[in-house]
């Protein structure tokens, strides 16, 4: 005889599906938070404080449409429910809240459990007169595991108002915490759900926003107010969430944004280079069907950009920061865009071939999912991305040949980089010295019956060439009459007019070539002769075939000792990470300095004067005033100062160079915004006094110590400890003499004196 069973669960349930399921207590919040946003809350406050027994706990409090009774019973202690599921929801769920939903698994109530052994929970309508109480102390589950999970008892009570003070809304006091909550792991919070939220979180969406409050930090926090150069944002922990980090690139980088329609139909392609719009594309979607309201944005991080975002976060690096991350309805999809996580293979991809394909060293963005879109579902622990479907893998296919390699054919094919280090003669290419070549380097990748429309920055393109648009247009037109007519002498006609047109636009296109290049060549030459008098060091632009030959030879000097340097970085900080030994730091601190001096020797070369690598008599002055004018990316104000009857004096030109890149590199790591470079005649030598802002010597250091190797002046190690070593070193073998002055409390002051003769 048949006969049915049922499953029993056992209390030891919220063990798996509470803090064992949720891997640490950042994302537990992050968790909490989630359901702050799917209950229709505009703020959500996370709030850190001590009862009268100096025991800390925790308040995650909100502003949402908050619980009935009935919500409770047959919602909240319903365990693995939600509403957010479809088959659940409310017709007007959508259209309430006018945002998607960032969760759907109905165990993120259980995150409590990962804070703290107790939790209280206050939730009430706004039409509602009283609040509803609910107290869970999860220890109890855990007292005997053949108790059935159902037979554990929480407690009910009312109350009279929200411990938030909110009219409705919901409240989670959780006390007993299992994990202490320091400064540190309080800016972690910080600066993790910054990552949170995606930028556009606001876009077309009711508003939400996340608050930390910590009272105790308040102090400290207004300390660090005080520093004119703090970083407020990033290094106070109380205020609001907000993430704009990757905006603030727009107009220092090339970024590329791709929308597949919510439908899925359509992909529109937008190519931006350095605030300049380029060119849209939009087709029809016929090999990704399992994808839809979709919207990647990626951005190629030339110097100049790795330079802002390391400046506006405070010294993070982007490598340190993260790469491509991942959002589903505002909300990040951990650990997608982790530094060292390679998801999307972009890493192993750049492997096969260095110079062709970007890293996660060379870009970052994101990856936004709109919608339900069901294959899309984050596993049950929170940190291990996507439960893997059909669509998961068909997008990363999506991202890698419709994204990634879109920016790549532009950056590394077009643009050669866009930077002036990996350019011959250091010119920077912009997009509107490529014109057509744009065009044709993206339509190879498409299939032109799938194109729907084609947009372009006219200005880039034509390069107000207006006639050439008419007659194409007059020539369509004609071909469309001759098309419609059905005659075939007519066809014939509109033909020979297309091949006779094309013919004398593309004469007309060489004569104002020319007419352009001789116009540039006679002021190009009315510049050069008012300047040559002054301009003795960096002679730019100069052209013909033996300079040519040579820059060549020297961009690929510059090149390799460019990635040199960049490898000796990676092996120096390796060592030290292994405590190495002060001898083989030795050795590798001279080939990285014999490195400085050969990049440098070449890249003064690129300005047209080979005589810079031998030592010199003559101006100092005229050369760091022309070397400042020449260097990119400086990110503080460099002021230079001489006093009058400043005589010339002996120095290496390349050696100059190097000094002037790491007393620049130092005053940036120390977050300064000004550099002065003064001059003063001192008897037989010229005194150069470098002064900055920035954040100074710690009080204690003997300054002797900054000149030895490894020793660094930074408490925050931004850097190796070699930069003092090597101005010494460089300055005595040019016969002069360096000293830091201990005097100076207004930031940092390097004296260093040349000899005139």
């Amino acid at each position: 005889m048949d006969k049915s069973l049922s499953f029993r669960i056992s209390s030891g349930l919220k063990n798996i599906i509470g803090r064992e399921l949720i891997s640490d207590k950042y994302i537990a919040i992050f968790e909490l938070v989630k359901n702050s946003y799917d209950a229709g809350a505009e703020t959500v406050s996370i709030s850190y404080s001590v009862d009268e027994s100096y025991s800390p706990f925790i308040t995650i409090s909100d502003d949402g449409v908050g619980m009935n009774y009935d919500d409770i019973v047959n919602k909240w202690l319903f365990v693995a429910y939600s509403e957010k599921k479809p088959k659940n929801r409310p017709s007007s769920y959508i259209d309430y809240f006018k945002r998607g939903y960032a969760g759907a698994k109905g165990i993120g109530r259980f995150s409590c459990d990962r804070l703290g052994s107790k939790v209280k929970l206050y939730s009430k309508k706004e039409n509602e007169s009283q609040v509803h109480v609910v107290e869970i102390d999860w220890e109890k589950f855990e007292e005997d595991d053949e108790t059935d999970f159902i037979n554990v008892p929480v407690t009910y009570s009312t109350d009279e108002k929200l411990p938030s003070g909110n009219k409705c809304g919901t409240s989670l006091l959780i006390t007993n915490l299992r994990e202490n909550w320091e400064r540190a792991d309080l800016l972690y919070l910080k600066r993790s759900l910054m990552k949170l939220i995606t930028p556009d979180f606001d876009k077309g969406a009711k508003p939400f926003k996340i608050e930390i409050v910590a009272p105790k930090e308040k102090s400290k926090d207004k300390e660090v107010e005080k520093n004119p150069n703090a970083n407020l944002w990033r290094d106070t922990v109380n205020g609001f969430i907000h993430n704009d980090i990757l905006e603030k690139l727009d107009l220092k980088t090339t970024n590329i944004d791709v929308f597949i329609s919510e439908d899925g139909k359509t992909i529109s392609t937008t190519l931006m280079d350095r605030g300049i719009y380029v060119f849209t594309l939009k087709e029809r979607n016929r090999d990704y069907l399992s994808l839809k309201n979709i919207h990647f944005s990626l951005y190629y991080l030339n110097r100049a950009a790795k330079t802002a975002f390391t400046s506006q976060m405070g010294g993070v690096q982007p490598v340190n920061y993260g790469s491509v991350f991942v959002y589903k309805n505002g909300f990040r999809v951990n650990p997608y865009g982790e530094p060292g996580e390679d998801f999307w293979e972009i890493d192993k991809r750049k492997a096969q071939g260095w110079m062709r394909y970007l890293g996660t060293r060379e870009i970052m963005g994101r990856i936004s999912i709109f919608g339900d879109n069901d294959d899309f579902t984050e596993t049950s622990s929170r940190a291990h991305g996507f439960v893997q479907t059909p669509a998961v893998k068909q997008l990363q296919t999506f991202f890698t040949k419709k994204v990634l390699m879109i920016l790549e054919k532009y950056v590394v094919n077009l643009i050669a980089w866009g930077e002036p280090l990996k350019n011959r003669g250091g010119h920077i290419i912009t997009p509107d010295e490529l014109t057509d070549e744009i065009i044709a380097q993206f339509i190879t990748n498409i299939n032109l019956t799938d194109v729907i429309s084609l947009d372009y920055n006219k200005d880039v393109f034509l390069k107000n060439n207006d006639a050439k648009t008419d007659v194409h247009t007059n020539i369509k037109r004609l071909e469309k009459y001759a098309e419609k007519s059905g005659d075939e002498g007519f066809r014939q006609l509109a033909n020979t007019v297309r091949k006779n047109a094309e013919a004398l636009m593309q004469e007309n296109i060489e004569l104002e070539n020319e007419n352009r290049n001789k116009t540039k060549e006679v002021e190009k030459l009315s510049q050069e002769n008012s300047i040559r008098e002054k301009q003795i060091f960096f002679l730019n632009n100069i052209k013909n075939q033996d300079v040519d030959s040579l820059l060549n030879g020297m961009h690929t000097i510059y090149t390799f000792a460019d990635a040199n340097i960049g490898n000796l970085d990676y092996c120096i900080k390796l060592l030290r990470e292994k405590n190495a030994s002060d001898e083989i730091l030795e050795v590798f601190s001279d080939i990285y300095q014999a490195d400085l001096r050969i990049r440098k020797i070449a890249d003064l070369a690129f300005h047209g004067n080979s005589s810079l690598k031998e030592e010199i008599h003559g101006s100092v002055i005229d050369f760091i005033q022309q070397y400042v004018d020449t260097q990119k990316d400086i990110l503080i104000s460099i002021n230079i100062k001489p006093e009058k009857n400043i005589l010339d004096c002996i120095f290496n030109p390349s050696s100059i160079g190097i000094i002037i890149d790491n007393i620049i590199s130092n005053s940036q790591k120390n977050e300064a915004t000004n550099l002065d470079i003064c001059f003063l005649q001192e008897n037989r030598t010229t005194k150069i006094s470098f002064i900055d802002n920035g954040l100074g010597i710690a009080n204690g250091i003997d300054t002797e110590k900054l000149f030895e190797k490894g020793f660094s002046m930074n408490p925050k190690q931004k850097g190796f400890g070699f930069g003092l070593a090597y101005i010494r070193d460089l300055v005595s073998e040019m016969k002069g003499s360096v000293v830091i002055d201990e005097k100076f409390k207004n930031g940092f002051k390097l004296d260093l004196r040349l000899r005139n003769e």
